[in-house]
Order: C-alpha cells, then structure tokens, then sequence
C-alpha cells in the first residue's frame, strides 16, 4: 500500500511541475488562405495567413511550396523558396498566437507546415 501511494504522490507532483508548461509542434501552425478581389496580371490575389496557435514561440517555419508559381515573386523576407519549401518570415520566432501574412498572385496553392523549431521545455 505505502509503495502503491509513494508513486501516485511522485506521479501527482510531476504533473503539477510540468502543468504549465506546452506541448508545441509544426502542426500547431494554422494556415488560411482568402481571396483580396485584386488582380494582378490577370490572375486572382491571395493573402495566406499562419497563426501559431501554440502556447509556445516557433521559429524556422518552413511551408511546403513545391510547384507554387505566383505571377510576381513574394518578398524574400516573407517567404522564400528553399526548394520544394519555403521558409517563412526569414525564420524569425513567432510567439504564441502570433500571425505572419503575405499576398501573391496566382493559381491558388494550398500551403502545408512542413517543419519548425520549438524550445526543447515546450516539446515535452
């Protein structure tokens, strides 16, 4: 019995330690994409928007972009194509909640998180 309560003691104090912290991946990266009304060179705007919708900050956020073809390249320091990805603001962190937006031209593309970086204290 007194093993039986040492370890749901043990158990009930190590949650309460880890409560606060998050559990983060790229897959907490949420991406929408609507249509301004503009058009540029006879193809329809788009602005995509990524909201981190974890608790923690996430930096070197890559989307996939292989086969995306806007009519006029994106700002490089918004998203910039690293070969069948993309990288997203530079890299720079996103804190929680935080949003990064950009616009292009073209056929729509459907952006999917392929990777980020979270602090080790947010993956566990």
């Amino acid at each position: 019995m007194a093993f039986a309560l040492k370890y749901f003691l043990m158990f009930l104090l190590l949650s309460m330690v880890t409560q606060g912290q998050c559990r983060c991946a790229f897959s907490d990266l949420q991406i929408g994409a609507v249509r301004t009304g503009r058009q540029v060179a006879g193809q329809p705007e788009w602005k995509v928007t990524v909201v981190n919708t974890c608790n923690c900050p996430q930096k070197q956020v890559t989307l996939s972009c292989g086969g995306f073809a806007p009519v006029n390249p994106v700002k490089p320091w918004l998203l910039r194509p690293q070969g069948r990805t993309c990288l997203l603001i530079n890299g720079e962190v996103m804190p929680a909640g935080a949003t990064a937006e950009f616009a292009y031209a073209g056929q729509p593309y459907i952006f999917r998180p392929v990777s980020s970086r979270v602090k080790i204290s947010c993956m566990n």
